[in-house]
């Protein structure tokens, strides 16, 4: 006799103002025009101030998405998703960032190594893990369900004996 099926309510989709959806549409249309006049006139090199507390701190939040993505996939939380894909784009963004700020030689060949062989599986990995966050998070809570089933005590409010013990 298998145990009855515990209904789980679907999540509900994301939703937003309609006037969030159509700022964000502009915005990004407005970005194409811009990242052609940037192409166009920025010059290929420049000096920047704090560039290491810059790069620190990005590899700080990119550590934190990190961390934040395998508590949540160890909780089956709802919000891994969302810590997945921060991860993901993260990762991507310093593989790009790190490949095309490196000195061209060996510091260019081991950027390109670290993005192939660590970065971007990585971010691959993350973004497999932000797809299927919702179903593993549907899978645990009906999980947790069974578990709290299956403790719970039985009618009378005792717990059940437990099972005589051998030495």
């Amino acid at each position: 006799m298998s145990a009855p099926q515990v209904p789980i309510p679907p999540s509900a989709p994301a939703t937003a103002p309609r006037w969030a959806s159509h700022l964000l549409l502009g915005l990004g249309a407005v970005l194409v025009p811009w990242t052609l006049w940037l192409a166009a006139t920025l010059p290929e090199r420049h000096v920047a101030r704090n560039f290491d507390i810059a790069w620190s701190g990005f590899d700080v939040a990119l550590a934190l998405t990190l961390i934040a993505t395998g508590v949540g996939l160890l909780r089956g939380a709802t919000w891994t998703q969302g810590a997945a894909a921060a991860a993901a784009t993260l990762l991507v963004c310093d593989a790009w960032f790190d490949v095309l700020t490196s000195a061209p030689g060996t510091e260019r060949m081991t950027a390109v190594a670290m993005a192939v062989l660590a970065e971007l599986p990585v971010a691959v990995a993350c973004a497999m893990i932000a797809l299927s966050a919702s179903h593993n998070a549907h899978h645990a809570r009906r999980l947790q369900a069974v578990v709290l089933r299956l403790t719970r005590r039985p009618h009378g409010g005792r717990a059940a004996d437990p099972a005589p013990q051998r030495d």
